[in-house]
């Protein structure tokens, strides 16, 4: 994987990548930030403000303007973005390396250091690779939770396959069926879910996209077959359709209920889904709605069953019939003795 270059005869430095994306985000975000305020926020003098907004007018392009009545600075172009950062294979292999490190390192000191680090390398992360890590650098403690080991070494080729659009071959065991099967896909994206790695990816055998367990691939290796995204892809489309990592069939939607002593708790966290909606009910209850493919009914179904006696089901009527299942296989099991 080649590190993305700008044709522009201006180089913007490493090291002032991380200040570019800060104002990048204070003008995104319809702030009219001042050279002024931006200094502040980067702890860094008024020159080398002007210095980067002159860099990213001229190299990146950006669309920058100044609101004189709002003194402040706006882009003249709605949802503009920064150019994507490909990173070097030797970069993408410390950032794997340093995640996979931090999930069994703990509270410690280490810990610590490499928390702040790593987050301030996942803002470089090509688009081909989707992990959530900007909330380390401000976490206090980091606590590892049950995942699959997966050796830096395979995400590192999975992501370079992503970046170059090479297809892939490898041999993968499927818990559905208990068997492995011999795999060609086209890698669109790397998603990091609760601790563990997805090849989502277009897969040669169904024809069809899959989310791929990365702990469960072996016998990987790159072809010489290079591939073109399905035209139609979106990775926000894709993610928003499933639940949990469950994905896929006819988009319903869900409607659970939360009582009032659960509410309490559902309503500081944000979000369980990208489309969620929420409403407030006269006794305190909350609703809670979003779409999901049928696919995902199951995941949907253990979700509302971790909140059992205080959750309730609305729709789809199929979501509802799981959860009576379930919740009638437990009472089986637990009624005697």
């Amino acid at each position: 994987m080649k590190p993305y270059h700008n044709s522009s005869p201006h180089r913007v430095h490493t090291r002032a990548l991380e200040r570019l994306l800060r104002i990048h985000n204070e003008v995104g975000n319809g702030s009219y930030p001042s050279v002024e305020r931006l200094a502040e926020l980067l702890e860094r003098n008024v020159r080398t403000v002007k210095r980067d907004l002159r860099e990213m007018r001229d190299a990146l392009k950006a669309p920058l303007k100044y609101d004189r009545a709002k003194r402040g600075f706006y882009y003249s172009e709605t949802g503009w973005e920064m150019p994507p950062v490909q990173l070097t294979e030797g970069v993408l292999l410390a950032f794997f390396t340093a995640e996979h490190a931090l999930k069994s390192i703990g509270q410690t000191s280490e810990a610590v250091l490499l928390r702040s680090s790593l987050a301030k390398l996942a803002a470089y992360l090509p688009e081909q690779v989707s992990v959530n890590l900007s909330n380390l650098g401000d976490a206090l403690t980091f606590q590892s939770a049950p995942h699959t080991t997966v050796e830096p070494e395979t995400l590192k080729t999975l992501a370079c396959a992503a970046g170059e659009r090479r297809t892939v071959e490898f041999d993968y065991y499927s818990q559905h069926r208990g068997a492995n099967t011999h795999r060609a896909a086209d890698v669109l994206l790397l998603h990091n879910f609760a601790g563990d790695w997805y090849a989502i990816s277009f897969d040669h055998l169904s024809h069809q996209m899959r989310d791929f367990h990365i702990g469960r691939i072996t016998n990987l290796r790159l072809t010489d077959d290079y591939f073109e995204p399905p035209a139609k892809w979106n990775k926000d489309d894709y993610l928003k359709r499933g639940f949990s990592m469950m994905r896929g069939g006819k988009l319903t939607k869900v409607s659970i209920v939360f009582d009032a002593y659960q509410s309490r708790w559902m309503r500081e966290r944000h979000l369980f889904h990208t489309e969620e909606a929420r409403e407030e009910l006269p006794d305190g209850s909350l609703r809670l709605s979003f779409p999901v493919g049928t696919n995902g009914l199951e995941a949907v179904a253990r979700f509302c069953l971790a909140y059992a006696g205080h959750a309730r089901v609305e729709k789809p009527p199929a979501l509802k019939k799981i959860v009576r299942e379930r919740l009638t296989l437990a009472l089986k099991d637990h009624i005697a003795g």
